[in-house]
């Protein structure tokens, strides 16, 4: 399978810009398709089949989990504190 066109990223980048509150970092979550694509990665990469190209695309999955944990534990702690 391709490569998915709009990367994770841009769709993490576009989200950021949107200036969200806390509680739409919260409850963020990638595109349908995106998450599609990191199952079907997974999947490959437990079967030992996955090229170069598509480790690289899952470590851009993992990266992006990572950081949207982080993000989303800092929104949660401001949302906690607002009346």
């Amino acid at each position: 399978m391709a490569i998915c066109r709009v990367s994770a990223w841009d769709e993490v980048d576009e989200f950021i810009m949107s200036n969200p509150s806390p509680e739409q970092i919260i409850s963020f979550q990638m595109s349908a398709a995106l998450q599609e694509r990191a199952v079907e990665l997974l999947k490959q990469n437990r079967e030992g089949e996955l090229t170069l190209e598509e480790l690289t695309e899952l470590d851009e999955f993992t990266a992006i989990e990572k950081f949207m944990r982080r993000l989303k534990a800092k929104a949660l702690a401001k949302h906690s504190q607002l009346p």
